[in-house]
C-alpha cells in the first residue's frame, strides 16, 4: 500500500514528493483539505509536510489525521509543522523560538532508532520559527541540537514520529531517514 503525503501547503511538499519517488515507494498526495477516510484507510503510512502559515483548517485536519493513526496504530511521520501539531494533538506544547532557525544544522542521536539506524549524528536542513516545548506522555526524544531540544521524537509503540527539521531537504541523511520510515515500520 501506499504512503499519503499530506500538503499543508509547504513550499518543500514537491521534495517530499521527489524524495519518495527517487526512493521508488509508492506514495498518495493530497492536500489537508482533500484527506477522505479511503485515503487513510488505503495507505499503510503518513507523512504529514511543514505548513508556510498558521491556519485553524490545517490544524484541524490534521489533529484529525493524527487521532486516527495515533487509535489505529498507523505509522505516521510529521515533518517540521507535522512534529509540532502531532505533538499539540497529542499533549505536548510548542514555544516560539527567540529568531527564526533557516539552514543546515548538526543533529546529534541519542540512541539507535528505526528512522536513523545507528548513527551518532546526521546533518539536516531547518527552517522554522517554532519547536516543540514539551513531548506528549509516552513520546520520547531521539535526537537534539543547539536549537532544539526535540528534533526527533517517537512514540515507537504507535509509530509516531516527529522530525524538527525537513528530511526531504536534508540530503543523503534526508533520504535515508524517509527510506527507514517507508520500509522500515
Amino acid at each position: 500500500m501506499p504512503v499519503l503525503v499530506v500538503d499543508n501547503l509547504s513550499p518543500f511538499t514537491p521534495d517530499i514528493l521527489a524524495c519518495l519517488d527517487k526512493l521508488g515507494v509508492s506514495h498518495v498526495y493530497r492536500k489537508f483539505s482533500e484527506v477522505s477516510e479511503y485515503d487513510l484507510a488505503g495507505c499503510d503510512r503518513v507523512i504529514l509536510s511543514g505548513r508556510r502559515r498558521n491556519s485553524r483548517e490545517i490544524n484541524a485536519a490534521n489533529s484529525m489525521i493524527i487521532r486516527q493513526c495515533n487509535s489505529s496504530g498507523k505509522p505516521l511521520l510529521g515533518i517540521c509543522y507535522g512534529a509540532e501539531i502531532i505533538a499539540l494533538t497529542l499533549g505536548g506544547s510548542i514555544r516560539k523560538m527567540p529568531s527564526h532557525v533557516q539552514g543546515t544544522t548538526p543533529v546529534s542521536l541519542a540512541k539507535p532508532n528505526p528512522l536513523t539506524g545507528d548513527k551518532k549524528s546526521i546533518s539536516v536542513y531547518e527552517s522554522h520559527g517554532y519547536c516543540v516545548a514539551r513531548l506528549p506522555a509516552n513520546f520520547q526524544t531521539l535526537a537534539s541540537s543547539q536549537y532544539c531540544e526535540y528534533e526527533i521524537f517517537s512514540d515507537d509503540r504507535k509509530k509516531i514520529y516527529g522530525t524538527q527539521f525537513h528530511p526531504e531537504k536534508s540530503g543523503s541523511d534526508g533520504l535515508a531517514l524517509l527510506q527507514n520510515f517507508a520500509a522500515k515500520l
